[in-house]
């Protein structure tokens, strides 16, 4: 059977379902289904009106692709939750659990009852202990104190929205092993150990999702209400037509930005005053920091001409980013997946967390 060794990534958004399986196979992660349903179909006023139905496109997924394993890992929106850098001094593991509650409340505007907080050590800040690895023995002060700090991240993701992708998974007959922030699941699907400095640029149908990342860690996270459908409206008002016209030029590989008459998209640029924020912020908070890239991901990020527009509105290398490059793929998926792989990085980084603590174990 498949049990402990097989996970499914679910990445549940405003107007689709991802899931992706992905087994153990030699000792490496390997991508064995996948499974995709579009809400447009099911339009309703609120994009809370069919989550009663999202157990049924669950189950019914998961039976027509002949999904194997019910091991889920699923993500909630980074846009309803809080993400926040916070300084402690170096104390004991189980003391910090405390003085954490303690402080959370100065960085989460709600009740700490109305959230579910998580929360970790991202990096000591010692130099002392750098200088001692280097300097030789006779340099050591032996009066000098480590000035010790430890940098936490802290996440507050609201408790009724997990509560309710809880609901949805349990009620499709699936096995809830972790619930995580999307953000963390784009980060280690698209940049993973990479010692880089980068921002992931997550453009989903209705929001765009920012992500500054420092040698793997995630440093600053923003969103704005800018995405697919924004440009998708662009382009039809552009060329008067109606949006599912437009639709479809998106997706034939259309260049809509070059050519004689680029099509204006007032989203893309709200998006790359909104990046251009992060990194002048993040030039100024540290002294003398360098980006490495921008990494894209999302159903735009097929876009023909999008990297360009990136590149050239922005001076820095851009690059749509590969979800699966830290894993392999049963050889019957390949062209298939070729076509997908932006819209899956958060699903390919919710299963690469179930494939990554199998490993470790």
């Amino acid at each position: 059977g498949f049990g402990k060794n097989s996970f499914l990534g679910i990445d549940i958004g405003t107007y689709s379902i991802k899931i992706l399986e992905v087994k153990i196979k030699s000792g490496r992660p390997t991508v064995t289904n996948y499974a995709w349903i579009s809400l447009d179909d099911l339009k309703g006023g609120n994009q809370y009106s069919f989550t009663e139905s999202w157990p049924v496109y669950l189950k019914k997924m998961i039976k027509e692709a002949k999904i194997e394993s019910r091991n889920a890992y699923i993500s909630i929106p980074a846009a309803g939750a809080l993400i926040t850098l916070v300084e402690f001094p170096n104390i004991a593991r189980e003391d910090l659990d405390q003085a954490i509650k303690f402080e959370a409340h100065k960085y989460i505007p709600t009740s700490l009852d109305d959230v579910v907080l998580s929360w970790d050590v991202v990096s000591i800040t010692n130099n002392e202990k750098l200088l001692k690895k280097f300097a030789p023995a006779a340099e050591k002060k032996p009066d000098s104190e480590p000035a010790n700090k430890i940098q936490v991240i802290l996440v507050a993701a609201p408790k009724d929205k997990v509560e309710k992708y809880e609901e949805i998974i349990v009620e499709a007959g699936l096995k809830l092993k972790s619930v995580e922030i999307d953000s963390f699941s784009l980060v280690r699907s698209l940049v993973g150990n990479d010692q880089g400095n980068f921002v992931v640029v997550d453009i989903g149908s209705k929001i765009c999702n920012m992500i500054l990342v420092e040698k793997g860690v995630v440093k600053v996270n923003r969103n704005i209400d800018a995405g697919g459908r924004d440009v998708t409206q662009a382009i039809a008002k552009n060329l008067e037509v109606e949006e599912e016209r437009a639709l479809e030029m998106k997706l034939s590989g259309q260049d809509i930005f070059g050519g004689k008459n680029p099509i204006m998209v007032p989203a893309l640029n709200t998006v790359i005053q909104e990046i251009k924020r992060v990194i002048s912020d993040y030039y100024k908070s540290e002294n003398g920091a360098q980006l490495d890239g921008i990494i894209l991901s999302g159903g735009t990020a097929n876009l023909k001409g999008v990297t360009d527009f990136f590149n050239n509105s922005l001076k820095i290398k851009t690059v749509i980013g590969d979800p699966f490059s830290r894993m392999i793929f049963d050889k019957k998926l390949e062209a298939k997946i070729n076509l997908i792989k932006p819209q899956f990085a958060v699903s390919a980084g919710l299963a690469l967390k179930g494939a990554e603590e199998f490993l470790r174990k």
